[in-house]
């Protein structure tokens, strides 16, 4: 790793102490320079535990990898890669952003796709339970679309009657169909707070 040249005396040898494996010249480095990087971090990611956390990582880094350092500037050095993980961890946090919109919208999309699938399983079902004729006039009139008026013909009946049936039919799908509805908007509600 290497930085813009520049830097002073008291800089160099303790770099050259660091490289040695110094702990004190390192701490006297930490000491010096720690609380300005921190405030510069805190500039780039507004959040004072995050930006010590990368603070302390560029330090820790430094220590590790001491005897491969190829500083010329100290504090240009520092500064630069506090920057440059900011500048990471920002990216990073974009990243993490987009991912879990995603995620949340594809888990409504599977949520909404699941609760039509119970509810429209439930509707057939009551359908079904309906008596014959009653089910029939209603699949003519909500599946074939048919008027009141051809399914009378069809069924050689009165339209006032398939009116009747229609009005029972109905009646009987919304009670039924009530409670799962208030079922599946609790589900709902309870997953998305999950």
């Amino acid at each position: 790793m290497t930085t813009q040249s520049g830097g002073n005396i008291q800089d160099a040898v303790l770099l050259s102490k660091i490289k040695e494996g110094d702990e004190q010249a390192f701490e006297l480095v930490f000491k010096n320079y720690y609380a300005h990087l921190v405030l510069l971090a805190q500039k780039y990611l507004i959040d004072r535990d995050l930006s010590e956390s990368v603070v302390q990582s560029v330090f820790v880094q430094m220590w590790e990898k001491r005897k491969k350092l190829d500083i010329r500037s100290l504090r240009g050095f520092l500064v630069v890669t506090v920057r440059n993980r900011c500048t990471n961890e920002l990216k990073h946090r974009q990243v993490v952003r987009a991912f879990e919109k995603e995620q949340a919208h594809n888990n409504d999309a599977i949520l909404m796709s699941f609760s039509e699938n119970v509810y429209l399983q439930r509707i057939n079902k009551v359908i079904d339970e309906l008596p014959e004729q009653r089910q029939k006039i209603f699949k003519m009139s909500r599946m074939d679309g048919l008027k009141y008026r051809e399914i009378a013909e069809k069924l050689n009946i009165s339209p006032k009657t398939v009116e009747v049936q229609m009005g029972k039919a109905l009646k009987y799908l919304r009670e039924q169909l009530q409670p799962l509805k208030k079922q599946l908007l609790a589900g709902i509600t309870l997953l998305l707070l999950l």
